[in-house]
């Protein structure tokens, strides 16, 4: 048993995909048949180590924060996260402008009774729907005498309001979900949701229906598209043919362009090299040298895939996918399993501030996208 956090066998409940199916958390199954979600257990999340949770996220925003305002300031300084030239104008751009930053989540292994963190969602994160709706709709019917941190739809419409009203967004959001992915469809139906609740106008719109103007605008139906929040990661949007006109838009983006940092593998290293023996962070280079056991990961890589695991001379663990062309770097590997099942442990960020936490777990070393979300309460 790890300190803090105990995983428990329970009993699904027999309704649950009909309560999915009910709150629109429709990609519950994998394309395979597995389950993205899971009730045949939960973690039982002691309060002092939630708490420890909420103290290591927003310690580690306000780093990876000051990280950014070095890295934006620094000449070629954003070369180390391999920003395309070209728009490496627009990240110090956004930074300089402080835009604001929505949404994030830290991902922990948890050792010890601390937390390691093992990389930062901070551009495109998903699990909203599970996180949110799922999680609280779990918890009410089988402890509703406990409580959980499920991520705060509140803290999020909230956080919204508070942009409208310091005229930091349009009144009126464009939503953009990646192209034909039925998980981000529903991501997107959320964020509708949560922005109309602050009292926005929220316009769902396909990639492929935005258009530029001849003045470099970003144009929906003849609309001039002000603000947008998008599922389509910066690393391929910077890609774009379009991105040259990123700088002249006027669109503001959430997450804006500067998160283009701290959604990179790159930020690992650079973390360690800056808080060397830091308690939260583990050891991270651009080599493997003087480490034993570690992960190597494409600095763009999602979900496991390219993730590699060595031990010594043998590789434990090798994950096929998409991202195998990216520049790699090399972190110290973390056992972080919790009664014998791998573990990630999510705290979500809003804002500037903690606002709730995700359980995903894998039978083996890999937490992959097809890994399942499982519930969890704050218990003794």
């Amino acid at each position: 048993m790890i300190p803090g956090i105990r995983r428990i066998g329970c009993s699904p409940r027999p309704d649950w995909q009909q309560c999915a199916d009910t709150l629109g958390y429709t990609y519950y199954r994998n394309d395979d048949g597995s389950l993205a979600w899971r009730e045949d257990a939960y973690y039982a999340i002691a309060p002092t180590a939630a708490e420890t949770l909420r103290r290591a996220a927003e310690t580690l925003h306000r780093m990876c924060l000051a990280l950014v305002d070095e890295a934006t300031r620094t000449p070629r300084g954003l070369d180390a996260f391999h920003i395309p030239e070209a728009m490496q104008p627009v990240v110090r751009d956004s930074w300089a402008r402080r835009d604001s930053f929505l949404i994030g989540r830290f991902d922990f292994a948890w050792q010890g009774g601390r937390p390691k963190l093992i990389e930062y969602n901070a551009d495109t994160p998903a699990t909203l729907p599970e996180s949110t709706r799922m999680q609280a709709a779990w918890r009410r019917a089988t402890h509703p005498a406990l409580g959980d941190r499920a991520l705060s739809e509140a803290a999020l419409v909230n956080h919204l309001s508070a942009l409208r009203a310091q005229d930091r967004l349009d009144d009126i959001v464009h939503v953009v979900p990646y192209p034909d992915n039925r998980e981000d469809a529903v991501h997107a139906r959320y964020y509708i949701d949560w922005a109309r609740q602050a009292g926005l106008d929220a316009v769902q719109c396909e990639l492929r229906d935005l258009e530029i103007s001849t003045d470099g605008r970003l144009l929906h139906r003849g609309r001039i598209v002000r603000t947008m929040i998008r599922m389509y990661p910066w690393e391929l949007m910077f890609r774009d043919a379009g991105a040259r006109h990123l700088r002249r838009c006027g669109c503001r983006f959430l997450n804006p362009p500067w998160t283009a940092l701290l959604s990179n593998k790159a930020l690992l290293p650079a973390l360690w090299r800056h808080h060397p023996g830091h308690p939260l962070l583990l050891p991270a280079a651009w080599t493997p040298e003087g480490m034993a056991h570690y992960v190597e990961k494409p600095i763009h890589a999602r979900g496991g895939e390219n993730v590699r695991i060595v031990a010594g001379q043998e590789t434990l663990a090798l994950e096929p996918g998409t991202y195998g062309d990216y520049p790699r770097i090399y972190q110290h590997y973390a056992d972080h399993r919790i009664d014998g099942v791998t573990a990630s442990i999510g705290a979500w960020i809003v804002g500037s501030h903690f606002a709730g936490i995700t359980v995903r777990e894998s039978p083996d070393a890999v937490i992959r996208h097809t890994s399942p979300i499982v519930p969890h309460l704050i218990a003794g």
